[in-house]
């Protein structure tokens, strides 16, 4: 759910812009009409910015984005939707009103809504584009020079490559198995087999409990999410039979320094996720010099 994020984002945007403009419009005699519809559509943009405040903190826990940059777009997220509410709720009293005072202190708060919108909109371009994606030097980055294309037979064209370690079949009992347990198991790919394995957080399964099944299938799982589960690294031993695993999501659990063996002997490995575990320092740097492209180490326990 959290991947509609990118689509639900815009439209308490939409919305909330919409009301600011309705607002002002109706200064103008022609417009006058526009503001009994101001607070209906703050009551849309306040729905949807819910709706996306939501999808986006499921979007977070990936863990795919720098903390700090993260908390700044969440709060102000939040202080959008809350602040798009409460003008909804203040909108009827002033407009019932009618009072020229009321909709001057409405259309200061509207317009203050609309530079929180555009503060937050800002760092979640932040986010997903890099902090310098309105820079002169991004902006030349991205001009590339036209260049002229030859079509060829597609017969010819390279096709991406997929990793050549990956089995052609899996054990369905055991993924049958691993779903009975709780787990979300998805096929990213069914041939090659790349499955995408996730634990939900707190689900008290015990290591001995789901290490066959996940052993069984180990070969396939690409995608793996064990956040928030107690596992230290003892019970994580069984993740050397994962030598095809791309990311790894530990966030929360117990795990110190023991787990650096395990996961530099993953040569496949490209990000993992160790927020809030045991980690030391000098232990998280060494895994990021352990040549894992994406190594999320956010408020260590030690």
């Amino acid at each position: 759910m959290g991947y509609f994020h990118p689509l639900l984002v815009h439209l308490p945007i939409g919305f909330l812009l919409l009301a600011i403009l309705m607002d002002l419009l109706a200064y103008r005699s022609a417009f006058v009409q526009y503001r009994a519809a101001v607070p209906s559509t703050l009551f849309l943009g306040f729905v949807a910015a819910l709706l996306s405040c939501g999808t986006g903190y499921l979007l977070a826990n990936s863990g795919d984005y720098e903390p700090t940059s993260l908390q700044t777009h969440q709060q102000a997220g939040w202080i959008v939707a809350g602040a798009s509410g409460v003008l909804w709720l203040l909108s009827g009293v002033f407009f019932r009103k009618q009072s020229q005072s009321g909709s001057r202190w409405m259309s200061a708060l509207l317009l203050a809504l609309g530079g929180v919108i555009a503060y937050t909109g800002h760092q979640g371009g932040s986010l997903t584009h890099g902090s310098d994606y309105l820079s002169w030097r991004a902006a030349n980055e991205t001009e590339k020079p036209i260049r002229r294309v030859t079509v060829v037979d597609s017969a010819a064209l390279e096709l991406p490559k997929v990793n050549p370690d990956l089995p052609l079949e899996v054990d369905l009992k055991a993924v049958e198995q691993l779903r009975k347990l709780g787990f979300n198991v998805r096929y990213m790919l069914k041939r090659p087999v790349m499955l995408d394995i996730t634990l939900p957080a707190q689900a008290g399964k015990s290591a001995a409990e789901i290490m066959p099944d996940l052993q069984a299938v180990a070969p396939s799982i690409v995608w793996l999410n064990l956040s928030d589960n107690g596992f230290s690294e003892k019970d994580l031993t069984w993740l050397k039979a994962c030598q095809n695993l791309e990311k790894l999501k530990l966030a929360k659990n117990p795990v110190g320094d023991g787990i650096l063996e395990i996961l530099t002997g993953l040569k496949h490995l490209e990000a993992v996720n160790l927020n809030e575990t045991e980690l030391s320092e000098p232990g998280a740097d060494r895994l990021k010099k352990a040549g894992i492209n994406r190594v999320y180490v956010w408020r260590l326990k030690k």
